[in-house]
């Protein structure tokens, strides 16, 4: 569980680090048809970094879930709450997406 646990706190690091530069305006890693099209690339990139931010944080807390829980469930507990997350998080750059575009 340790394994992962590291795995899961460093991708939360990055996408942290990535939604700080985003809700900063810096769309200098941000591309797509959308982002194309759009006038407010700069409002494009802050919209985007709140939902980032929501899954960085989550991946860092399934990290901690599987340290804390027994052996037996905290894998599935933690990939359970990542994909309820990725779920919220997909609806949100998704409304994102149609209200840019």
């Amino acid at each position: 569980m340790i394994g992962f646990s590291i795995m899961m706190w460093f991708i939360s690091i990055l996408l942290i680090f990535l939604s700080v530069s985003l809700l900063k305006g810096n769309y200098a890693s941000v591309h797509g048809k959308v982002f194309e099209t759009t006038n407010d690339k700069k409002g494009y990139a802050k919209a985007l970094g709140k939902p980032v931010l929501l899954i960085g944080f989550c991946v860092l807390f399934s990290g901690v879930i599987a340290v804390v829980l027994p052996q037996d469930c905290a894998i599935y507990i933690a990939v359970i709450f990542i994909l309820f997350i990725a779920v919220i998080a997909g609806i949100w750059l998704y409304k994102i997406q149609k209200r840019f575009s």
